[in-house]
């Protein structure tokens, strides 16, 4: 399965809200790109999260999603489309979410019960 996301920067001050998340790089362009060197703003690694979490919410909305880990591997940048994937083989489930085009900012696996 697949979902997509876009990007702005309304969502992202508004996860930040969300959040409690004050770090300026993600609702600040002028700060993002020019103290700290982003090329854009920076989508956060939790939002990326709870993307790839909508997965099995979907796909298999019986399954209870026992444990869930990620890491985060790169970041991903405003005005990207965001695409979560994944696939499940049992009682576990791999993901991969990405900026449409670009390698995986976040992998992760889930294990239900």
């Amino acid at each position: 399965m697949r979902l997509r996301l876009a990007t702005d920067p309304v969502l992202l001050a508004r996860f930040s809200a969300l959040t409690y998340n004050g770090h300026r790089i993600h609702y600040d362009t002028p700060y993002a790109t020019g103290v700290e060197g982003y090329p854009d703003l920076v989508i956060h690694g939790p939002l990326l999260a709870l993307l790839a979490l909508e997965l099995p919410r979907r796909s298999a909305p019986d399954a209870v999603v026992a444990e869930f880990t990620y890491r985060l591997v790169r970041p991903a940048f405003h005005p990207s489309r965001i695409v979560a994937a994944g696939s499940r083989d049992g009682d576990a489930a791999e993901f991969a979410v990405a900026a449409e085009g670009a390698g995986p900012s976040l992998t992760g696996t889930a294990r239900f019960r």
